[in-house]
């Protein structure tokens, strides 16, 4: 039954905490994890995550920007916090103040953040990011050695890591990222000759942790595995991972709807015959795809239940015909177990015609949250 709200997801941190220890059995002992926490935990809370990832042992924490940061920081955590994206530069002094350390891409930011950390007379962290192949940030490959020695003679700053990022990791079958961690590997190699001094070296995501081993180098840097969904084109031999994210919604009404009867907007499903029909709240302003009128299902009382229509802002509607004792307050499993079945990630994301990611990252704020340890 529902609890009186709406939407709503539950998060179970001790599948979280299986999975950051599914994560090590597939690394090197030695080699460090940092969380990634990006776009509020990929919707599952960024503070509850982060203080059980900490307590789990992760060495850092990963954050796409500064204000995800601060977020972290006003929660008190005090744990070396990463800034995975290049800020804007309006928002380096931001990052300074709060002591986050800052993934940079060019000599004129770093030259920037140095100048703003020698003001507040502190040193900041700073990962200097290498271009293998993403084709987005990072120093250009056939200059990066000459721009490292440059980051070593600015004050105030201190290169703690050195990272490169995959695009196609998750294609099995794919040798780029081999490629990749080859010229990695090359180009740490001329640095170790000309004498910068770093302290870690990182390149893997989830799909290189588990198709690439070799991208282990000193810290890893997991995401979508840690949330439980399996992050390659391959679905494993057993099941590794745990399923962290529940999301239910309550049924508000159920309605008798006579043959002939069209359904939303837009009119694009018409019942061929009588149909008892369920409103459940939740729509795409919650981060229920509207790629998933007609064509997505929901778990009520175990038994799976077509959405007919379209997704609406708020709300959509379910064939409950054959599930006489659905009533109002009932919950609907939009992501989870229900009975013997189960609706996961992967496939509300294909079926939505999207990626897990978005899935995950489109749950909105007034979907409320909580916590299972």
């Amino acid at each position: 039954m529902s609890n009186g709200l709406g939407s709503r997801v539950i998060v179970d941190l001790n599948a979280y905490a299986h999975n950051l220890m599914a994560v090590r059995s597939l690394i090197p002992r030695e080699c460090r994890v940092m969380a990634v926490l990006k776009a509020n935990a990929y919707g599952h809370g960024a503070v509850r995550v982060a203080q059980r990832a900490l307590a789990e042992g992760v060495a850092m924490l990963g954050v796409a920007t500064v204000e995800e940061g601060i977020e972290l920081r006003a929660a008190g955590i005090g744990a070396p916090i990463v800034v995975l994206m290049q800020p804007p530069p309006g928002a380096l002094a931001l990052a300074v103040e709060h002591g986050l350390s800052l993934m940079l891409s060019d000599t004129r930011s770093s030259e920037r953040v140095g100048e703003l950390a020698r003001r507040a007379n502190k040193v900041i962290p700073v990962h200097a990011k290498i271009d293998t192949g993403m084709g987005r940030q990072g120093f250009d490959m056939t200059s990066a050695v000459n721009e490292m020695l440059f980051l070593t003679r600015i004050s105030h700053i201190d290169i703690e890591g050195i990272a490169t990022h995959f695009p196609v990791a998750d294609v099995t079958k794919d040798h780029f990222t081999a490629h990749q961690v080859k010229l990695f590997r090359q180009f740490l190699k001329q640095l170790e000759k000309e004498g910068v001094p770093y302290d870690l070296a990182h390149a893997a995501n989830s799909a290189g942790i588990i198709n690439c081993p070799a991208s282990a180098l000193d810290m890893v840097r997991p995401g979508l595995m840690t949330y439980g969904v399996w992050p390659t084109d391959q679905p494993p031999v057993e099941d590794r991972l745990q399923p962290v994210l529940r999301w239910e919604a309550p049924i508000v009404l159920i309605k008798e709807v006579p043959a002939g009867t069209s359904i939303g907007y837009g009119r694009t499903y018409t019942a061929g015959e009588a149909m008892r029909a369920a409103i459940v709240a939740v729509g795409y302003a919650d981060g229920y795809k509207y790629g998933l009128s007609n064509r997505g299902e929901v778990l009520i009382h175990g038994k799976r239940c077509f959405v007919r229509g379209t997704v609406s802002m708020d709300q959509i509607v379910v064939d409950v015909s054959h599930v006489p004792e659905a009533s109002p307050g009932d919950m609907a499993v939009l992501i989870g177990k229900s009975g013997q079945d189960r609706i996961t990630v992967e496939e509300l994301a294909e079926k939505a015609g999207v990626i897990p990611y978005d899935i995950l990252t489109s749950i909105g704020p007034r979907v409320s949250r909580s916590y299972r340890e």
